[in-house]
């Protein structure tokens, strides 16, 4: 969880599932470059942590008419403290930028809610969200993340375990 600011809301964005996924595309293919064996799938997507006095209608707003696409993506908000949901089989990765490091698409965020006169977003973090469906190991998820998903000078990971084949998605806290 992020340390300080009142993070009220965080808004995950992905493609809707018939969407081509390009980027997931070319990390699993990254992936199989790697040695690594057994990845079935690599869906991405992008996450916002929104800080401020910020109303639910009006963070919703902001998913539908600044950070989503609605042809081609679908959007979740729920409160900041609560983790991502886990999917049965796949491992979720969230990457984000360390405290004090520039965040200018965050800082983008905030100018646009400005723009559409929403006032009560005080700042923005952006952040990425892997979810690698295969059978792997913790060691090799730590090794493409290391490799491939974050720079270690100016970005922090988490790892989030899959749920065992056939539980419900659900949330869980992460595993690192």
């Amino acid at each position: 969880m992020w340390r300080g600011g009142a993070v009220r809301w965080r808004a995950e964005i992905s493609y809707k599932p018939d969407v081509f996924d390009a980027v997931g595309h070319i990390l699993k293919q990254d992936i199989a470059d790697l040695g690594i064996k057994g990845v079935e799938e690599v869906r991405t997507g992008q996450i916002y942590w929104l800080e401020g006095d910020l109303p639910e209608e009006e963070a919703r707003r902001i998913c539908e008419e600044l950070l989503a696409d609605p042809i081609t993506q679908t959007y979740k908000l729920y409160p900041a403290d609560k983790p991502p949901e886990r999917v049965p089989g796949a491992w979720t990765v969230e990457v984000r930028y360390k405290p004090g490091v520039t965040d200018s698409v965050g800082d983008s965020v905030v100018k646009g809610a400005r723009d559409m006169g929403i006032n009560s977003l005080k700042r923005a973090r952006s952040g990425q969200k892997y979810v690698i469906r295969g059978d792997l190991s913790r060691e090799q998820v730590e090794t493409i993340c290391r490799r491939l998903l974050y720079n270690e000078v100016i970005q922090d990971y988490e790892l989030f375990p899959p749920l065992p084949d056939g539980d419900p998605p659900g949330r869980s806290a992460p595993d690192r």
